[in-house]
């Protein structure tokens, strides 16, 4: 596991504070965050819930610019691997056709995508070609 998923970047090509702080409310909203960042920041974490904060503000704000495996729960550490870190989230992301300056319209957007990929994440599908043989207690033949 890395010691930091990644850092805001605020100028240029490489600006991700929308990108990233989108993601960073997602998790907040889905309760993913760490016990120590639910002790620690809960007013913020709730003004998030609220959406009376923004993604990109808790990120520059609370979090100081950095996204790190140690602000989240198990869970939310696990699935930020598996979603966040391989570049899907990218890919969800960049199919947003809002480009406004609304961080909320975005989310909703947004957030949508993110659950969808949480969920098959969580359950994947059943493999095709196996099926369960069932064995009944009764009825065998002696």
């Amino acid at each position: 596991m890395r010691q930091t998923y990644a850092t805001l970047e605020l100028h240029g090509n490489s600006r991700n504070a929308e990108k990233l702080g989108a993601y960073i409310a997602w998790l907040v909203a889905n309760d993913l965050m760490s016990d120590y960042q639910l002790k620690v920041c809960g007013a913020d974490i709730a003004m998030v819930r609220m959406q009376a904060m923004t993604g990109p503000a808790f990120l520059t704000t609370v979090l100081d610019g950095e996204f790190k495996p140690s602000q989240l729960n198990d869970v939310g550490q696990s699935f930020s691997e598996h979603y966040f870190m391989t570049g899907q989230y990218n890919d969800d992301y960049d199919s947003c056709r809002y480009y406004g300056d609304d961080e909320w319209h975005r989310f909703d957007e947004l957030s949508p995508k993110i659950s969808a990929a949480f969920r098959r994440w969580k359950q994947p599908a059943p493999k095709k070609g196996m099926g369960k043989i069932i064995q009944f207690p009764f009825g065998k033949k002696k």
